[in-house]
């Protein structure tokens, strides 16, 4: 083991891929249906590869964690993938709705289902521990796939509200200051390296990557913890 852990009395989680799935076949086929809706002459896959190339840019340099200050000015995910299917269409000469677009993306986020573990851990967790969720989400679709577990979360606070994205640490200090929480007391679990154990370890919390896409891999590393389901996450707590 190479850090060392103390048993929370705090856990927080993400919520796309970490909690909740992101399906990438539902993304795709409502491009398909986008196209078949508007009588296009397009290819599926061209048209969502091409809108994911600005949308990643967009998630790319929504933060400047060199200097937070200079980040651009806050928008949503419903506004940033408008501004998606703006640019897609002048490129591809479409008379497009990207507003209506947007929309259709945002409806799709919120059929996410969550993971079957889910609700059964954090059900758990949630018996000896206060649970909470900080994720890069527009309330309009968070909220509605968070309600899908059934669990009464102590906390939550999503990148709409916080008018800031993770890694960011803004969006941790705000959560902390709402909540009057100590970070040394919280534990944050996510899916990706950058935003969830970079911004969570920024502020003292102790860091867990999930990596649903390894079967059974619980590894204790420098700066976090990785596992790959959140069974993993209960036993590990447990055992503390």
């Amino acid at each position: 083991m190479s850090i060392k852990i103390t048993s929370p009395k705090v856990i927080l989680f993400d919520c796309f891929e970490t909690i909740v799935e992101n399906d990438l076949n539902g993304w795709k086929s409502l491009f398909a249906e986008i196209i078949k809706k508007n009588h296009w002459d397009l290819d599926p896959l061209e048209f969502w590869n091409l809108w994911k190339k600005y949308e990643v840019n967009f998630r790319e340099i929504r933060t400047n964690m060199e200097k937070i200050e200079e980040s651009p000015p806050f928008i949503t995910y419903e506004k940033a993938w408008k501004d998606c299917f703006d640019i897609v269409f002048r490129e591809l000469n479409i008379d497009g709705n990207s507003k209506l677009c947007a929309e259709l993306c945002i409806n799709n986020m919120a059929k996410n289902k969550p993971y079957s573990d889910s609700a059964e851990m954090l059900n758990k967790l949630s018996q000896n521990h206060k649970i909470g969720v900080i994720s890069n989400a527009d309330n309009n679709f968070l909220y509605p796939v968070l309600d899908k577990l059934n669990i009464n979360f102590d906390f939550t606070m999503s990148s709409e509200e916080a008018e800031c994205y993770k890694p960011n640490p803004n969006i941790f200090k705000k959560f902390i200051y709402k909540n009057n929480l100590n970070p040394k007391d919280c534990w944050y679990v996510g899916d990706k390296e950058f935003d969830d154990v970079t911004g969570s370890s920024s502020l003292g919390m102790q860091p867990v990557l999930i990596n649903r896409s390894v079967y059974n891999d619980l590894r204790y590393l420098d700066k976090y913890i990785q596992i790959s389901d959140l069974r993993q996450l209960y036993e590990i707590i447990k055992s503390l």
